[in-house]
């Protein structure tokens, strides 16, 4: 009988390991895929203009987004999913945003599209991710149409033109301003800047006296400048690209154009200003984004620490923004479910269905008491109110200061 026993003990033995060894196997296998899709990199694209027209814009946009993502993966990710941002440089090209947009779409499987500044490329971009499904946090592209109807996948993060517009407006009447002209590049940032603050400032009943557009190439502006000048202006509004900026600033000085200037949010950029140089001393730009804030002064200062001095303008504060919504968007358990259960097109969906709640976003833009306001019929976040601050240019266009209004007066 112990024979017996112990010759069923020894073949049973062998099967039961066999069973055994199948069942851990399995749960290995099971263990190991949960803990491959948990430990998947969690992809952002970042596809904007760094080396065209509007290199500044979109290299500074970029840098705040790759500042976002780095400080959460030094925090160690979210739900154990380090974040990857793949970047593209469209060279203010639409066809070539475009490719790198199904790129990011198709080949990288990317969960959302961080970018674009110029409003050209931007646009580009909106029929790829409604065809792909792919959300597209859009930066500072200001053009009106391009939340006019809202895209499905497609929510902005800077200001409109007509809220740019209705700044400059509000300015003019309470300051006491009655004859302004404009000029403009014939880009669609400049034709709808230009469109824009005219009909706010005919709201305001003020009526702008002359207009000008020229080519964006365009090497001698003195003929506009002077139908400008003669016209007698008492402000002159500019809505220009960084270098054809500059070369209107440096030509309605050399015209002795003496009415005040503002210039629209391209001023904020260092290239315009070093173009210019004492040219743009004095002139005034619309910014949303208040140096005064704390927590404005802080994102400066990690900032600059990384990627050198920099004036305190919008276009890193977007890309910032825009990195910091998507990640919260991420944490939110309907888009980490889909992650984890590697269904990128649930997840771009749960992501887009996550940035219609964010109704009350607190970014770095506007006033200390301001927020982003999205929903499923409000893509456009930048709200109308507690939204702009201006800056003076001084020092030969080196420094942005806080301006004394009491001297911006119709001389």
């Amino acid at each position: 009988m112990k024979t017996l026993r112990r010759a069923t003990r020894s073949n049973q033995r062998p099967g039961w390991t066999k069973f055994a060894g199948l069942s851990f196997a399995a749960a290995l296998a099971t263990a190991f895929t949960l803990t491959a899709h948990a430990a998947e990199p969690i992809l952002i694209c970042s596809i904007d203009d760094r080396s065209g027209a509007a290199a500044d814009t979109g290299t500074q946009g970029y840098q705040g987004v790759q500042l976002a993502i780095d400080e959460a993966n030094a925090a160690g990710g979210i739900a154990g999913h380090k974040l990857k941002l793949i970047a593209y440089d469209g060279k203010t090209d639409p066809q070539l945003t475009a490719t790198f947009a199904s790129r990011c779409a198709e080949d990288d499987k990317g969960l959302v599209i961080i970018g674009g500044n110029p409003s050209a490329p931007a646009a580009a971009m909106i029929p790829i991710a409604t065809e792909n499904k792919i959300p597209y946090y859009m930066l500072s592209a200001g053009t009106d149409t391009l939340t006019d109807p809202p895209a499905p996948y497609h929510f902005r993060f800077g200001p409109a033109n007509r809220q740019d517009a209705a700044a400059i407006a509000d300015l003019l009447a309470q300051q006491g301003f009655k004859r302004p002209a404009i000029i403009n590049n014939s880009l669609p940032f400049g034709t709808d800047g230009a469109r824009a603050t005219t009909a706010a400032l005919r709201k305001k009943n003020i009526t702008v006296v002359a207009q000008q557009t020229y080519d964006i190439n365009a090497t001698d502006l003195s003929p506009q400048l002077s139908n400008l000048r003669d016209a007698k202006p008492d402000v002159l509004l500019v809505f220009p690209y960084p270098a054809d900026g500059a070369r209107v600033l440096r030509t309605a000085r050399q015209l002795n154009v003496t009415a005040p200037i503002i210039v629209s949010r391209s001023a904020l950029l260092d290239t315009l200003r070093k173009l210019a140089g004492p040219a743009s001393d004095g002139v005034l730009i619309p910014n949303t984004v208040d140096p005064s804030r704390a927590d404005v002064q802080k994102f400066f200062a990690a900032f600059n620490a990384r990627f050198g001095p920099h004036q305190p303008t919008l276009y890193p504060v977007i890309g910032y923004d825009a990195a910091k919504a998507a990640l919260q968007v991420i944490a939110m358990p309907a888009v980490l479910k889909a992650i984890d259960a590697g269904n990128i097109e649930e997840a771009r969906k749960a992501f887009r269905d996550g940035t219609d709640k964010l109704t009350q976003f607190k970014g770095l833009q506007g006033e200390q008491s301001a927020s982003y306001h999205f929903g499923p019929q409000q893509h456009h976040g930048s709200p109308d109110a507690n939204w702009y601050v201006f800056i003076l240019v001084a020092d030969s266009g080196a420094r942005l200061v806080k301006p004394d209004l009491n001297k911006f007066k119709p001389l």
